[in-house]
């Protein structure tokens, strides 16, 4: 095994910015995973993701623009207003650092100083220390060390190392071509990807599973349990067209009905008093919650446990829940004991994953659901999710509409069975979701990725006159359109779509994406922004690639889109599939 320099892994990387196919990503990513040393192949998953740590921990370096552009003026010795210039004309970080710096003396070596060649390890080191740095002088101390590190590179590698520092990869590899290329590299083919995905579902660190793979084999990754702080991947639920399917998708005599929420799905990890939240998208947001960790090792009567659920905005007042967008507001780093009191929160508990060292992922849902009840003591501030289990569809559905009239999105629909697990990062048939949507003619909105633009025209100049949106092919790893969004958008919303976009875009395809010449937009988002889109019908269509089939030369798409929301929460890779898509297709 060798250490890999820094400039043969930003060739790589650029072989793989160069490509939009899924294989040849993950082929080019095996090469190198196939001799790297152990002591670099984690840095090297982290770093193809744009990332310097598992997703969960809570070290962001995302430095601004303006602390870039203050690194990129050192460095080259330009000016500030010149960098400025220079990074308003070409809109890419990496590229204005990439040009403006030249080969000279560092000046500035005591900040990032490293023997022998560059190495990946000695630029992930910088990185981190970037990212760890605070307190009084910090500011000068990240400038000069970034600086650093963008002189000691070459053209190419300072390039990644500018776009790295300010969060803005935009390689397009997904954590499914990170797991393909690791089986390719140590098996020959993605046969053990299923395995690889296990393991990194239930530990949520690719890093960890690429070196446990290295040194102990598969059987090594097969031994990986779930660990406190550490966050699972949420299980998920399907979804049907017609209310009588769910008898028959769901083998169990009986079914349990549970209240479906409209906030926000966090995961609790309790370890004696220190408690950690983390959201579907394994980001920690203990910060911003507070009153639930209070609250958590208040009622929760167990010293280690990792429990699933949702938080919910709370009007106690009127004993009502609040939407998803009001509970948002939460979502921020400032002003948080003024918002916590403004929003108030209910937390909904319908799992328990972990007791005392014990995982739970493979007993049933009623052995999980009886054990979840001798956890809590409930309160206004934290309750077990209402349910009612039968065998009787009327009786579910009566129980359907009273959650509608309580302001709740519906049920969720779990089997009863012996087999009934949870199965983490998973969409399984033991889970069926039930909306109020489902009655009408489409059975379900779609979150859907944004991965181009058209240009505005008439009184929509100067912004986006509509997007190209897409489904997540789950078994290709790609993202397949299914939707021109340009309904349902407010006048303010339209005028700061480009300033919100602004960090996903690309000047070509992106990698992962397959989009018919039809369709083909002005411009192009690397798949970061989800949205929520409601439409009358899906239907066929000779210009989407949703499910195409190139016999017929054609896919699928949504009928009459509709902007609903924003889905802050899900990452790309959790938008609505191209599975799922045709199921609602076919139950039209």
């Amino acid at each position: 095994m060798i250490k890999i320099n820094f400039e043969d892994f930003t060739r790589m990387l650029e072989r793989i910015e160069n490509t939009n196919s899924q294989n040849e990503m993950a082929s080019i990513l095996s090469s190198l995973f196939k001799d790297i040393s152990t002591e670099e192949i984690d840095k090297v998953c982290y770093l193809a993701l744009g990332r310097i740590a598992p997703q969960y921990e809570d070290i962001v370096l995302g430095l601004s623009e303006k602390t870039a552009q203050a690194a990129i003026s050192l460095a080259s010795g330009s000016s500030k207003s010149e960098v400025k210039e220079e990074t308003r004309d070409i809109g890419d970080i990496g590229e204005v650092a990439s040009k403006m710096i030249k080969n000279r003396e560092n000046p500035f070596k005591d900040y990032f100083d490293y023997t022998g060649e560059l190495s990946v390890k000695n630029i992930f080191d910088g990185l981190r220390k970037i990212a760890s740095t605070s307190g009084k002088g910090s500011q000068e101390i990240k400038t000069k060390t970034l600086a650093s590190m963008l002189i000691e590179a070459d053209d190419i590698g300072r390039k990644y190392i500018a776009r790295l520092a300010e969060g803005t990869m935009r390689l397009g590899v997904g954590d499914i071509t990170i797991l393909n290329a690791l089986s390719v590299a140590f098996f020959g083919s993605k046969l053990r990807k299923t395995e690889l995905e296990h393991a990194y579902n239930i530990s949520s660190d690719i890093g960890l599973v690429a070196k446990v793979l290295q040194t102990d084999g598969i059987k090594g990754v097969n031994e990986l349990k779930i660990t406190l702080n550490r966050p699972i991947k949420s299980m998920l639920a399907q979804r049907v067209s017609n209310f009588e399917d769910i008898k028959n998708k769901i083998k169990s005599r009986d079914i349990s009905a549970e209240e479906k929420f409209d906030g926000e799905r966090i995961q609790v990890h309790k370890d004696g008093e220190n408690v950690k939240l983390y959201s579907r998208r394994l980001t920690d947001v203990t910060s911003q919650f507070p009153d639930l960790v209070e609250n958590i090792r208040k009622y929760v009567k167990v010293k280690r446990v990792i429990l699933d659920g949702e938080a919910m905005a709370y009007d106690f007042e009127n004993d009502l829940f609040g939407s998803f967008q009001i509970l948002m507001r939460r979502r921020r780093k400032y002003d948080v004991k003024e918002y916590r009191k403004k929003i108030p929160i209910r937390y909904m508990l319908f799992d328990v994953l972990y007791v005392d060292g014990e995982s739970f992922l493979n007993r049933n849902y009623p052995e999980r659901r009886d054990k979840l009840e001798t956890l809590v003591e409930e309160s206004k501030y934290i309750a077990l999710a209402n349910r009612r289990v039968s065998s009787d569809l009327d009786a579910i559905d009566e129980f359907f509409q009273e959650c509608i009239t309580k302001n709740l999105e519906g049920i969720v629909c779990k089997s009863c069975a012996k087999d009934s697990y949870y199965r983490a990062g998973g969409r399984d048939w033991t889970w069926i979701k039930w909306k109020k949507e489902y009655i009408s003619k489409l059975s379900d909105t779609l979150d859907l990725a944004i991965i181009g633009a058209y240009a505005g025209r008439g009184r929509r100049s100067g912004t986006y006159g509509a997007l190209l949106c897409a489904a997540y092919n789950y078994a290709e790893d790609t993202f397949e359109t299914v939707s021109k969004l340009g309904t349902g958008f407010s006048d303010e919303q339209l005028a700061n779509m480009p300033e919100e976009l602004a960090d996903a875009r690309i000047d070509k395809i992106p990698a992962r994406a397959v989009v018919t010449k039809e369709m083909e937009p002005d411009f192009w988002f690397t798949p970061k922004y989800v949205v929520e889109v409601l439409g009358s019908e899906i239907t066929r269509s000779p210009v989407h690639t949703c499910n195409w089939k190139e016999e017929q030369k054609q896919g699928l798409a949504l009928r009459f889109p509709r902007f609903i929301r924003w889905r802050e929460e899900k990452s790309p890779e959790q938008a609505t599939t191209t599975e799922e898509i045709v199921q609602m297709y076919k139950g039209q």
